[in-house]
């Protein structure tokens, strides 16, 4: 009897020992990662492409697909830095000749997290040290001109050399900064590329 219960218990202990199995090391909890957020799909359809104003010719739509040493949202980001905070984001970029190559014009569309970090890109870009003085005694650096039922402003600019004054704007519309730079000297083309924008 005694032979029978220490077999039992022996039994049981073994079985035991069975059922229990060592904690396996478990997997390594995945951290989570930032990855950039990508442009919502569209962003590069606001460019302008096609029946452009004046003697505008589109030579390039530059995005973060673009191959090359430039990165549009890097450079965009320097374009739009200041005190007020902006948050992450996107860019693209519509590259533009005037007037058979006489100087280049570029529409940048800017994508942010929200309508508040667009507004502050567009105070701080109109922040910018270049743009403390007018760029001359008779014509003051800014102006307000409303298309496409949004206010923009007007940016006046007057290259080293030039007599004349180049038109060029910017604004926000939601979670978007639109900016058309240096623009022309014929302001109706500048407003007109600016208006096709499809804000």
């Amino acid at each position: 009897m005694k032979a029978i219960k220490i077999t039992m218990i022996i039994l049981l202990a073994v079985a035991a020992c069975a059922c229990i199995v060592p904690d396996e090391p478990g997997l390594p909890t995945p951290t989570p990662t930032q990855t950039p957020a990508t442009p919502s799909q569209g962003i590069a359809d606001m460019i302008p492409t096609e029946n452009l104003p004046g003697t505008f010719k589109l030579i390039a739509v530059i995005d973060e697909n673009t191959p090359g040493s430039m990165n549009i949202t890097e450079d965009a980001l320097l374009t739009i830095a200041g005190n007020l905070s902006v948050g992450e984001i996107n860019a693209v970029q519509g590259v533009y000749e005037f007037e058979a190559k006489t100087h280049t014009v570029f529409v940048t569309i800017i994508e942010c997290t929200d309508s508040m970090n667009a507004a502050n890109a567009v105070e701080n870009y109109k922040n910018q040290p270049d743009f403390e003085n007018p760029p001359s005694r008779t014509v003051s650096r800014f102006g307000t001109v409303t298309f496409n039922e949004h206010e923009a402003t007007e940016i006046r600019r007057k290259p080293l050399g030039s007599d004349g004054i180049r038109y060029g704007y910017i604004w926000s519309n939601d979670n978007r900064v639109f900016i058309v730079e240096p623009g022309t000297e014929d302001r109706l083309a500048s407003m007109e590329l600016a208006q096709m924008t499809l804000s």
